[in-house]
């Protein structure tokens, strides 16, 4: 599957190289508390990426809109990642696009069953002092509101800010006044 990255969490952590293995990056959601981004996982998961792909945390925004090879969101001890494999050439055609969203450009989000639906796939939600983030891989169909494909123009950014209102018409559309059963989830209106 292929991924076009359009934001990441607040929070950075390293594993450092090894003798027989390159750094790892990892990201996910966080909340300012005191003036330093925190952890408040309602649900933990994080975004991995290697050093050998020439990528640093410090450099971050230079992958927006790039795309990545990556497997999908696995779950690994009771947490969600998704690993970002492969930088693809420049032209290739996301499958997915890994979008950052908070309360303050959504509104505030129901936590008990909005994401539940087919349009997207939660890789982190952290909440905490009146502030929400969550990371979520969004189909194509719901990221670009429309367009029926990636134009060609290689000036083109995807996801503008005017896509944002996509995020929450698929978010009211999901938001219901009960919880969604199991059953339900299968047959949500995204």
């Amino acid at each position: 599957m292929n991924v076009c990255v359009l934001g990441y969490g607040r929070i950075w952590t390293t594993r450092a190289s090894g003798s027989h293995r390159a750094a790892a990056y990892f990201n996910t959601t966080g909340v300012v508390i005191d003036g330093k981004a925190r952890t408040r996982s309602y649900i933990y998961g994080y975004v991995r990426l290697d050093d050998c792909l020439g990528f640093h945390p410090d450099l971050a925004a230079r992958t927006l809109h790039r795309v990545f090879g990556t497997g999908g969101v696995t779950v690994w001890n009771g947490r969600r990642k998704l690993f970002l494999q492969t930088r693809q050439p420049k032209g290739a055609v996301p499958d997915r696009y890994l979008v950052r969203v908070s309360e303050s450009e959504v509104g505030r989000v129901n936590r008990t069953h909005w994401w539940l639906c087919d349009a997207g796939e939660v890789i982190s939600f952290s909440e905490g002092n009146g502030q929400q983030e969550i990371l979520i891989l969004l189909p194509i169909r719901v990221a670009t509101r429309q367009h029926r494909s990636i134009p060609s123009d290689p000036g083109w950014r995807p996801f503008p800010r005017s896509e944002i209102q996509e995020i929450r018409r698929v978010k009211t559309s999901c938001d219901t006044d009960k919880e969604v059963s199991a059953s339900d989830r299968k047959t949500a209106p995204c």
